[in-house]
């Protein structure tokens, strides 16, 4: 399994795959959004386990696949 997390402006989304090829295809468009902070792909390390961001952005519990930050936003 596969999350994909986009940390927008506007508010965050989430979505999941199972396929690698089809997440990767989504992390790459969501990369070329203009108001995009932040873009993450990751792959939780086990079932059930609890991951996701830290209070100061660190991700934990999942490997981190891809990721992307937009240094023109502050």
């Amino acid at each position: 399994m596969f999350l994909l997390v986009n940390c927008n402006v506007d508010g965050d989304t989430y979505q999941i795959f199972n396929d690698a090829t089809e997440a990767k295809s989504a992390f790459d468009k969501e990369c070329e959004g203009i108001f995009t902070e932040r873009v993450v792909l990751l792959e939780p390390n086990k079932n059930g386990e609890r991951f996701g961001f830290g209070s100061r952005g660190n991700i934990f519990g999942a490997e981190v696949v891809f990721e992307f930050e937009n240094e023109m936003i502050d």
